[in-house]
């Protein structure tokens, strides 16, 4: 029986780069700062686009001392009311604070804002700024000159922020809870031969529980609400289509689904792109009708696509991605190919590598599926003698070949 330590600090529960990345997310998002603190409301993470009025602030040590307290009493107030909800900072500010909660226990907070309340105007804040500043050591004209830059949003924005920062919260705290559970296994196996059959019958569920990405799905319903608050047409459109693409990888829980369905789902991640990215990148999709009735794991192609234009065209301003299909006697290759920067061929083979699977860094930021997890589900499905295939070239570019049977 697993027994879980009740003393975990949030450091130790998840991965500070993960923590890192969500957080990075969240604020591009939303448009707000943000930041992850411990229960004490010391920062584990870097500053997300924090704005250039609470840098001065925490700059000075008293000041940075005020924001720590206000940040860890905003996180236990928090926890208290069991929700998170819009609170005035010690500086004045309105700022939003979503405890982190692992079995019961309140171990850090995610805390986002620094705005100016519609309701309240600009001169009500500035005064309330003024009364709570004027023990710091900074003149005044200073700060009054950091806060003209403050944005100012109305409540409604603020409160479908605060249920996309809750949902954020949840999400992290699951992720811990899962590792926890993994490192606490991994202590009291006894044997290595016992830990090799239970991660045997335990590691198709771990790779499809990378796959659902419930975290941004749900997250979705709160983008949704501030592109409608906004008007924001070109963002509702494409929030349609991924939360379509969404839909696709939750409504189908199958192990294998029709490549048809595949390609509906990469079309959605295109329109996104070309949103995105206008007219930096061409598509192309080659696949025989007579193709689309084969079986594929899910979210297969839409991850390799992702990786051509996130890492193959990182540092170029154009690139083309073509997704073609050929049948031989015994098996089917389904290719995507680009003309990005490439890779070294010692890479591509860690890639696929058993032992590469922990410095699989390449990941979807849709799904969060790795190179080497599509791999890996191939072989799971089909055999080993399936998966991908990497040819790549520095300068010239990659193809990505998936090998599945042919009948």
């Amino acid at each position: 029986m697993i027994k879980i330590r009740y003393d975990y600090d949030l450091s130790e529960v998840i991965n500070i780069d993960v923590l890192q990345s969500i957080q990075d997310k969240f604020a591009e998002a939303t448009g707000l700062a943000a930041v992850i603190v411990d229960r004490e409301g010391i920062p584990v993470t870097n500053c997300s686009r924090f704005t250039s009025f609470c840098k001065t602030i925490r700059y000075c040590e008293k000041g940075f001392q005020k924001c720590t307290l206000s940040d860890s009493q905003g996180g236990i107030r928090a926890k208290e009311e069991g929700k998170s909800a819009p609170y005035v900072c010690e500086s004045g500010l309105i700022d939003m604070a979503a405890p982190i909660i692992l079995e019961n226990r309140f171990i850090g907070t995610i805390l986002c804002g620094q705005i100016i309340l519609e309701e309240d105007g600009r001169e009500k804040t500035l005064q309330r700024v003024k009364e709570r500043t004027k023990d710091i050591d900074i003149d005044f004209e200073t700060i009054k000159r950091k806060f003209n830059d403050i944005e100012v949003l109305p409540k409604s924005r603020i409160v479908a922020a605060t249920e996309f920062l809750s949902i954020t919260a949840n999400y992290i705290a699951e992720m811990g809870l899962a590792n926890i559970y993994q490192q606490e296994l991994l202590e009291e196996s006894r044997s290595r031969r016992q830990l090799e059959e239970h991660l045997r019958t335990k590691k198709l569920q771990i790779l499809q529980s990378q796959v659902n990405p419930h975290f941004l799905f749900n997250v979705l319903n709160s983008i949704a609400r501030l592109s409608l608050i906004e008007g924001a047409s070109e963002t509702e459109d494409m929030v349609y289509a991924l939360s379509d693409l969404l839909r696709y990888s939750l409504r189908n829980v199958e192990e294998v689904v029709k490549l048809e369905e595949e390609l509906n789902c990469v079309k959605d991640y295109i329109t996104i792109q070309k949103k995105r990215y206008k007219d930096k990148f061409d598509f192309d999709i080659d696949i025989d009708e007579d193709l689309l009735d084969i079986n594929i794991p899910l979210l297969t192609i839409q991850p390799l696509l992702e990786n051509s234009i996130i890492h193959g065209f990182k540092e170029k301003s154009t690139g083309k991605v073509k997704i073609k299909a050929e049948k031989m006697d015994n098996m089917i290759s389904i290719s995507v190919i680009d003309d990005g920067l490439g890779m070294k061929d010692n890479y591509t083979k860690e890639l696929l590598s058993s032992a590469g699977k922990s410095k699989d860094k390449i990941t979807s930021h849709i799904t969060g599926i790795g190179i080497n997890n599509v791999h890996q589900r191939l072989k799971h499905y089909f055999g080993e003698e399936y998966g991908l295939e990497i040819k790549s070239e520095l300068n010239k570019g990659t193809e990505v070949k998936i090998n599945l049977p042919g009948e």
